[in-house]
């Protein structure tokens, strides 16, 4: 029985000291618990703060350290579940700002964009958030250059004043001062072509067509009518100022010829008086014309002539006429009597006739050519087809038919 109380009172003892030693360690690890604990609680608090920096939310005042302690267990799911809450939100936010640079680049047509997870990785986000920026500064560049460009191609070309200022920040009145400039150009266009066609139709010219890819050749079309016109016109006006000028001239030398009429108006006026005297002097009617002299070998002084054949020769087939180189036809003006020379020349050609010039009755024989002219007479040959010539037929001038 004494063994077994010292046995018992034995292993009392060693679960005593074994009760200390694990009571001992119990409170160490519990010290390490609430170290640990406390420890999370701060970093919990420590990731709040992080969260609500920039967000407008104020987790981390509800989530102290000693809202988290190890005392306030029980109240521990209903804080964590708002860290979590306000933990996805975050995340949705992440990535719906990811997109919404992803959209930007695309927006801004930017050239080997990333995709939506590496904009969404904490790796690769700040990366690609720089390329969107830099991307959507060489847009505003692009776009503020354009601007530029398209308000000195305004000034330059349209003689429109734009605000460049305004334009980026897309005032509609900056937009329609420049439609307005254009609609004003496109009407301008309209009554350009318009007046070409009217102008080309004026010279004949049909069928322009003022579509983008004919636009060339119609305009050059109108044109060359219109040059062509302008050459006529030019060549008109020319002919025109020669007209005048010789309008001009002739009114000069009508004037002149007026003067020189008057003159000779004048002198003719003397000249009908001196004619007057001359025909009272030749006892001729001053209302008649006074005959105009005949001129030597003028057709009137040989129809004067009138000759006799003075010898026929049949045996060498010649005549003998007696007119001759001195041979004269006279005129009778008023009381006066003008000797004219009919110019008896050899190559005269006369009639031989028989009977009376003066009566009813004259016959043709032939018709000679003087071959040899003397002083007072002239040599013919006879005709062959010719009737017989006797001495005494009379001869004179007749103009061959």
């Amino acid at each position: 029985m004494k063994v077994v109380n010292v046995v018992l009172s034995i292993l009392i003892l060693l679960l005593a000291i074994t009760s200390a030693v694990f009571s001992y360690f119990l409170f160490a690890k519990r010290g390490q618990m609430v170290d640990g604990w406390s420890k999370m609680a701060t970093a919990i608090n420590q990731t709040a703060t992080e969260l609500d920096r920039n967000s407008g939310t104020k987790l981390a005042a509800e989530l102290t350290p000693a809202a988290l302690g190890h005392d306030q267990y029980d109240a521990l799911d209903g804080k964590l579940a708002k860290l979590t809450a306000q933990t996805k939100q975050l995340v949705i936010e992440r990535d719906a700002l990811a997109d919404a640079l992803r959209r930007i680049g695309s927006t801004v047509e930017m050239k080997n964009l990333g995709s939506e997870a590496a904009f969404r990785s904490l790796d690769t986000y700040s990366t690609n958030k720089d390329d969107v920026i830099n991307g959507v500064r060489d847009a505003i560049n692009r776009r503020n250059s354009s601007l530029r460009n398209l308000v000195e191609l305004a000034r330059q070309n349209l003689k429109v004043s734009l605000d460049e200022k305004a334009l980026q920040s897309g005032d509609r009145a900056a937009m329609e001062k420049l439609s307005g400039a254009l609609q004003a150009i496109a009407k301008r266009r309209d009554n350009y072509e318009s007046g070409l066609r009217n102008i080309a139709g004026q010279t004949g010219t049909t069928g322009l067509d003022f579509a983008e890819d004919k636009y060339s050749a119609s305009t050059g079309k109108a044109v060359s009518s219109v040059k062509a016109l302008k050459d006529r016109y030019n060549d008109t006006n020319s002919k025109l100022t020669k007209a005048q000028n010789d309008i001009k001239n002739l009114e000069s030398t009508i004037a002149n010829r007026n003067n020189e009429i008057s003159n000779l108006k004048k002198t003719v006026a003397g000249r009908d008086n001196q004619l007057n005297e001359l025909k009272r002097a030749l006892n001729i009617d001053t209302t008649q014309n006074l005959p105009t002299p005949w001129k030597p070998g003028s057709e009137e002084a040989r129809r004067a002539l009138l000759g006799k054949v003075l010898e026929v020769n049949t045996h060498y087939g010649y005549i003998c006429i007696d007119l001759g180189k001195d041979t004269m036809v006279y005129q009778q003006i008023g009381n006066k009597t003008e000797k004219v020379d009919p110019k008896v020349a050899p190559g005269l050609e006369l009639v031989v006739a028989r009977g009376n010039l003066d009566g009813e009755q004259s016959d043709f024989v032939a018709r000679v050519k003087l071959e040899k002219v003397d002083n007072s007479s002239s040599i013919a040959n006879i005709p062959p087809e010719s009737l017989p010539i006797q001495v005494g037929d009379i001869v004179y001038y007749e103009a061959a038919k």
